[in-house]
């Protein structure tokens, strides 16, 4: 009795149908990568402004998280239609041209949102800041003559958020 299912024969088919695929997506491989590693680093930044424990899995949110693949899923969907529509109207090289364009455009808006996300993890630090605002070609506000203000306003902010923590802790310690 001959199996109809065989393994081998899975293979074969998968192998067969999967390497024209690859070979066609080749060209736009290296911005996939450069898009999937802004993707993490987007993913990262966003986790530590959230304050997601992984250890524990605390704070994670899956809907925000799928959320996230799907987004990324929708880039790198747009990235190779465009890619594969231009190809096949004879424009390979103008085809990488406006992949790589698109590319761009995508990796610049993760790295502004890894970078608000960092300002949220991290807000006492001022070189974030001045970046973020560098990255939003907001330059009036990356200038010291506009950041000082900033800085003392947050540092009031963070000196009043101090002293409620201090008075919230002797009326825990006063009580008995």
């Amino acid at each position: 009795m001959d199996k109809i299912f065989n393994w081998e024969q899975l293979r074969i088919v998968v192998v067969s149908a999967a390497s024209p695929l690859l070979g066609y997506l080749t060209p736009t491989k290296g911005f996939v990568v450069a898009l999937v590693l802004m993707f993490g680093l987007n993913m990262w930044a966003g986790m530590r402004a959230d304050g997601v424990v992984i250890t524990r899995c605390r704070n994670f949110s899956f809907p925000k998280f799928r959320g996230a693949l799907i987004e990324l899923l929708l880039y790198l969907l747009i990235i190779e239609v465009v890619y594969a529509i231009m190809a096949a109207c004879g424009d390979s090289a103008a085809a990488v041209v406006a992949v790589k364009s698109l590319t761009y455009v995508f990796m610049y808006v993760y790295l502004q949102n890894a970078f608000r996300n960092l300002i949220t993890a991290y807000p006492r630090n001022m070189a974030l800041r001045i970046v973020y605002h560098v990255i939003r070609l907001e330059f009036a506000r990356a200038l010291p003559s506009h950041i000082q203000p900033i800085i003392e306003r947050l540092n009031a902010e963070f000196d009043k958020a101090g002293k409620e923590k201090e008075k919230q802790g002797e009326k825990e310690a006063q009580q008995p």
